[in-house]
């Protein structure tokens, strides 16, 4: 998808004007989306894998504060051909809430967004709010 301009966020107290290019926001779910899938296989191949635990407070963040500024148009097939770049697939919503790698990322939750996010949401809040989101956007 095409980059966007957005305004910098800055909130340290001087002004700051100024606008940079970033990634679509609708590209960002995409990513952390495929991502997921690529690591569940990972964990079920190698038994182990890095926490994903970003990747769904990401998606989770990411959705809550912009959805209504966001485009989904034929996502699941962008999603899919983002997938088959990476050779990893998905039948539905449910091949990204697979109960072992919620487990692994509950287990990881506290200790990889700990230190990362102030009033970091419980895991399980987060997964609840995101479930519909997923199951929305690719049925």
């Amino acid at each position: 998808m095409p980059s966007r301009q957005r305004s910098v966020i800055h909130e340290h107290g001087e002004p700051l004007d100024a606008e940079m290019s970033v990634y679509a926001l609708e590209e960002i779910v995409a990513e952390k989306l495929r991502a997921i899938l690529q690591h569940a296989e990972k964990l079920e191949h190698r038994g182990w894998s890095r926490s994903r635990a970003r990747d769904y407070y990401d998606r989770w963040r990411v959705l809550q504060t912009y959805r209504d500024e966001m485009r989904f148009d034929d996502f699941r097939t962008f999603l899919a051909k983002k997938c088959a770049v990476r050779q990893v697939a998905f039948n539905g919503p449910d091949a990204f809430l697979e109960p072992t790698l919620l487990a692994y990322v509950e287990r990881t939750w506290e200790n990889w967004l700990g230190p990362l996010v102030v009033d970091l949401p419980p895991f399980d809040l987060v997964i609840e709010e995101l479930r519909p989101q997923i199951e929305a956007l690719v049925p």
